[in-house]
């Protein structure tokens, strides 16, 4: 059961076994920048295939640079027993025309989306997926939409889980890797 945390943008819940963890997810704010810059890069290191950056071009953005995204779109953090363990943001998509379901402003399109391996199998994604689908929501957005790298089964699973259905897209990870694609996903949020 999810309940607020005492802020906005805030998740808060107690995992049903007997160790009593608390999971929360909260929304980013820019002091939170050198958290998430430890997360995106463990998960970059970690999971190379599943992003189209890589660890190279993000290591050594600078503090401004990390600022700017917190900034930019709403970015979130995972927390277990106030130990950082996952993260996922989304931002708007400008609406336009071939946009079924668009928003105020038109889809939203769920980024940067993972949580530890240590963490992984307790809700954690979850609760991410929750919390970027519900700013989604607040902003008049009825669709959410990701891409999923084809080599990525678990999360594949997962976002079928969800809900996502894949909407026939699909297109390189990266224009240098001509073999590794990704498939567009969508959840309707209405």
């Amino acid at each position: 059961m999810l309940r607020g945390g005492g802020r906005a943008g805030t998740i808060q819940r107690m995992t049903g076994n007997d160790t009593g963890t608390v999971l929360k997810v909260r929304q980013a704010v820019p002091d939170d920048w050198a958290t998430l810059r430890q997360l995106r890069l463990a998960a970059l290191a970690e999971a190379p295939q599943a992003f189209s950056s890589t660890l190279d071009r993000e290591v050594d953005h600078p503090e401004e640079s990390w600022r700017a995204r917190i900034a930019a779109w709403p970015q979130f953090i995972a927390w277990a027993d106030g130990e950082p363990v996952g993260i996922a943001a989304g931002f708007a998509e400008p609406a336009g025309d071939d946009q079924a379901g668009a928003g105020i402003r038109g889809n939203w399109h769920l980024v940067s989306m993972w949580v530890s391996p240590r963490a992984r199998g307790r809700g954690i994604a979850d609760d991410l997926v929750t919390a970027v689908s519900e700013c989604a929501r607040a902003d008049g957005a009825r669709r959410i939409t990701l891409w999923v790298t084809d080599v990525n089964e678990r999360a594949r699973a997962f976002y079928q889980r969800m809900g996502f259905r894949s909407t026939g897209r699909r297109q390189l990870v990266r224009p240098e890797e001509p073999d590794h694609w990704e498939e567009e996903q969508a959840l309707d949020l209405s």
